[in-house]
């Protein structure tokens, strides 16, 4: 996974990248922008899985609501 691929699968910024792995922006900023850290990419794949899920589970709440 390249470093732009996981802002666009997290839908972030640089910033917020690291913010959402608990790292500072100038770590993530040292990353090799065509190959993150393998590691890194499992944690990325998880954040995304969560907020899927999370994001599935309040549509399906409000539709419920309705």
């Amino acid at each position: 996974m390249t470093r732009d691929e996981a802002i666009e699968l997290l839908g972030c910024n640089l910033s917020e990248l690291a913010d959402s792995l608990g790292i500072t922006t100038a770590a993530v900023a040292r990353w090799n922008k065509e190959q993150i850290p393998r590691l890194r990419e499992y944690q990325i794949r998880d954040i995304a899985a969560v907020r899927l899920k999370s994001h599935e589970t309040q549509q399906n709440v409000a539709h419920a609501n309705n």
